[in-house]
């Protein structure tokens, strides 16, 4: 057994991970049905909303490309041919408190494996993470078996949380500029912090959305095409309106920013989300930046855990 950075040839064995996790394939017909479907009557879109890039070969080969040219690592416990788990982690420069980290944004294992893998899987990561000296990860507050796992084979303790807010956008009182964005090089955001939304972490939110690799699937892209560079009164910031599956008039907003979220910058993303054409936008924020948010905004009951380690 040995684990070691995936290869394209690896794709199809990756999928078939992802895939046999999902009990039922669906999709909405015309009238606003959902009908039970084969997995092979679905599209590659339909698929994808069935749990992202690794739901289909095609779209797995493309996100796994995109990772081995530079852009992040991919894990596989390989034996006799066969893999057994796979992993993704992102390295990550940004403000205190996390700083430089390594972060664990995916991992699964085969159901029959055994705990020894799951260990070897973690010793790989872990090692990696000595260079920036820190792990983290992420999980619902309300998923206790994965704390314990975390907690178990990496040895993660929580170090924060976030709650995810909505409240109405609306045209706000302030002064700033902002224009279409299309950079997606993740030098932009080395040593900036995720001031909205940081569910996952910076850079691995970022490649998850900056996604000019999914141009031949336009669904993907239109969901998430209003990327804006802003300046409120001086807050630089970049930030992305991320359209709602199904609510096309709310959105998940992501925000990278050198500074952590201020009023100004609060009121510039309300003001560009209403010109965008959206009711209400959802924000997930720390405790920290709760007081700035406008006293009607709706709290989601469920947290988001950020646990690290040292290494």
């Amino acid at each position: 057994m040995q684990v070691r950075q995936a290869t394209l040839d690896d794709a199809r064995h990756i999928v078939g991970l992802f895939v046999s996790g999902v009990s039922l394939w669906q999709r909405m017909d015309a009238r606003g049905h959902v009908e039970d479907l084969p997995y092979d009557a679905l599209t590659i879109y339909e698929r994808w909303l069935h749990g992202g890039a690794w739901m289909s070969l095609e779209t797995g080969a493309i996100w796994l490309n995109h990772l081995l040219s530079g852009n992040g690592y991919a894990y596989v416990v390989a034996e006799e041919g066969q893999i057994l788990a796979y992993a993704e982690a992102f390295f990550n420069r940004e403000l205190t408190p996390m700083n430089s980290h390594l972060h664990l944004a995916q991992m699964i294992v085969d159901d029959s494996c055994a705990d020894e893998v799951h260990q070897t899987l973690a010793d790989a990561i872990l090692a990696d993470a000595r260079a920036p000296g820190r792990l983290s990860v992420t999980y619902p507050e309300y998923d206790k078996s994965l704390a314990t796992y975390y907690r178990t084979h990496f040895g993660a303790k929580e170090a924060f949380r976030l709650t995810r807010y909505t409240f109405a956008a609306q045209i706000g009182q302030s002064f700033y500029k902002s224009q279409e964005y299309d950079n997606t090089s993740a030098s932009m955001i080395d040593g900036w912090a995720m001031a909205v939304g940081r569910l996952t972490s910076p850079r691995a939110q970022w490649e998850a959305e900056w996604r000019e690799h999914w141009k031949g699937i336009p669904q993907i892209i239109e969901r998430s095409k209003y990327r804006q560079y802003v300046n409120a009164s001086g807050h630089e910031a970049l930030v992305c309106f991320h359209q709602q599956l199904y609510n096309t008039r709310q959105a998940e907003v992501y925000c990278w920013s050198p500074r952590h979220l201020s009023t100004q910058l609060l009121v510039a993303i309300r003001d560009m989300g209403h010109r965008l054409g959206f009711r209400a936008l959802t924000l997930a924020l720390p405790d920290a930046a709760i007081d700035l948010l406008p006293s009607e905004s709706a709290r989601d009951p469920n947290q988001q855990v950020i646990a690290t380690v040292n290494v």
